[in-house]
């Protein structure tokens, strides 16, 4: 499974939100982190450059002050993750702005899969406001009910991108508390001796639920890692040596914040390659 780059869309008026100036009608997010005071509000311009291909131009404003952020943390290398999914959980995209203007505005570059709707998240941590996750509606190449979604696939307990097969065992997730999801990553039916870090650490997993679509982005560390502190997309530094050797045995943290069914992706590098499997499971109520 090759997951390409995404995009979004817009065109060229002032805009009288004190955000930065775009084009097109902006469109306005939903706050969608579970458990965090809502800090920020954000707008998306999204400008076609193909049929399937967007530009997104995206500003975000502190809610209490109303003035423009400007300033942003790095987490995960990065000052902006920005993923996507098809309203029916068939796809998935991870990407990155390819730069950010002096006034704070993000330009991220995106290739959707397919036509569809596609929820589209926008991962930040604005200089003294901790992490913020705002969702917005994205319609691509066709006209299409937001809210209209096919049948969400069985959850299974391993699943494969190329060569590589990720097995998962989620039994341990509850609702509402820090759990332990265990990975092991194999190549050709063997333990993958062949992976790198990606963006730092040696897994990521993105949550979304498909009642509600809240979300969650966590990372995998070496299963032998003392616990804590890793259910949500919290501040973590970089491996210390981004050469070293990945281990094919892995776990994750992660704190679901409601009892249901959760699309889940698990992407992590092997051969240079980042790879994307994709999961759903069932997270059932604490006891």
């Amino acid at each position: 499974m090759n997951i390409k780059p995404l995009l979004a869309i817009g065109a060229t008026v002032a805009s009288t939100t004190g955000l930065p100036s775009f084009a097109a009608q902006p469109l306005k997010g939903a706050f969608a982190l579970p458990g965090v005071t809502e800090k920020v509000t954000a707008e998306l311009v999204v400008r076609d450059t193909g049929p399937l291909s967007r530009e997104l131009l995206l500003a975000f404003k502190d809610k209490a002050t109303g003035k423009p952020i400007k300033h942003f943390e790095e987490e995960l290398t990065q000052e902006l993750h920005m993923l996507a999914t098809r309203a029916d959980f068939s796809n998935f995209v991870h990407e990155h702005a390819g730069k950010r203007d002096a006034d704070g505005r993000f330009s991220v570059a995106m290739r959707f899969p397919k036509p569809g709707t596609y929820h589209v998240y926008a991962d930040v941590v604005p200089k003294g406001l901790g992490q913020q996750v705002v969702r917005f509606e994205v319609p691509v190449g066709i006209a299409t009910d937001p809210t209209a979604q096919q049948q969400v696939p069985v959850g299974a307990t391993k699943g494969s991108d190329g060569p590589y097969t990720v097995k998962l065992d989620a039994s341990a997730l509850r609702a509402g508390t820090e759990s332990m999801i265990a990975l092991t990553v194999l190549k050709d039916g063997k333990p993958a001796k062949d992976l790198g870090l990606y963006l730092g650490v040696p897994a990521h997993a993105v949550f979304v639920s498909t009642d509600d679509l809240s979300y969650v982005h966590a990372h995998a560390m070496v299963a032998d890692a003392p616990r804590g502190g890793h259910g949500s997309h919290a501040s973590h530094g970089s491996h210390d040596n981004p050469k070293a050797a990945v281990p094919a045995d892995l776990m994750l943290h992660a704190t679901p914040p409601r009892s249901g069914r959760y699309a889940l992706w698990i992407q992590f590098k092997g051969s240079d390659q980042v790879r994307t499997v994709p999961f759903v499971v069932t997270v059932p109520a604490a006891p």
